[in-house]
């Protein structure tokens, strides 16, 4: 392999690794934030009677329960018992809260003297997740984009390697170095990050020889021999 298509290689490789890591690494954070390995697990509760409604035989219960973590709002199921132990209702109540504890208020038929948790939806909350997210936006979309344009631009790199009557000549069309080489002598070159027309190379052998390598302005390389067009590649 020669030292251009070498360098073509190399740079090739560089931005697509560069890429793949502005992708995977946001995608592998999101996923170890949004992934817990701690159990969701009531740690504490209370229940509250606020008033007895004799007149209506009806209770009203406020019901506060602390978690392990910190949750979102969700559902808990909750069985209220009189003083007898009997069963008044079964109530799958919404319960609201901020940060590890939630509270719901319950209107129970009966006078309620105690109540137990029977069983719970709630899920962890994932506000670091939402954070992080905006953060990887804002700093990994643009490295993603600048990494997949280099990357685009790396596959448009150029360089033709043709035989002349047994010499060797050699068309590089690079980011920025453009030139043509001799049998390993470089003769021309153009040095332009940017260029709105395509960009001529060219040398005359001793013998008379006109040589010209015609380069695009998406590094397509031609090469004219004495004007004609040569395409014998070595």
């Amino acid at each position: 392999m020669s030292h251009e298509k070498a360098k073509l290689l190399v740079h090739r490789l560089i931005w697509f690794f560069l890429l793949l890591l502005g992708i995977t690494i946001p995608i592998i954070m999101l996923l170890s934030a949004g992934t817990s390995s701690e159990e969701i697990e009531i740690v504490d509760d209370s229940g509250y009677i606020d008033e007895y409604y004799e007149s209506l035989d009806e209770t009203c219960c406020e019901i506060e329960v602390v978690f392990n973590c910190e949750v979102n709002s969700g559902y808990i199921w909750i069985a209220f018992y009189d003083s007898n132990a009997e069963l008044l209702a079964t109530e799958n109540g919404y319960f609201y809260g901020y940060g590890d504890t939630v509270s719901s208020t319950f209107f129970i038929d009966g006078k309620v003297d105690s109540y137990e948790i029977l069983s719970y939806d709630i899920t962890a909350s994932n506000d670091d997740w939402a954070l992080l997210l905006s953060i990887l936006i804002i700093v990994f979309i643009p490295v993603i984009i600048i990494c997949f344009s280099f990357f685009i631009g790396s596959l448009l790199l150029s360089c033709k390697r043709y035989e002349y009557n047994g010499n060797e000549i050699v068309v590089y069309a690079g980011w920025y170095h453009h030139y043509i080489k001799f049998n390993g002598k470089k003769v021309d070159e153009h040095n332009t990050l940017i260029s709105f027309t395509a960009i001529s190379l060219s040398c005359i052998l001793t013998d008379g020889t006109d040589i010209k390598a015609t380069i695009t302005m998406t590094n397509r390389i031609s090469l004219k021999i004495n004007n004609l067009l040569y395409t014998k590649r070595g």
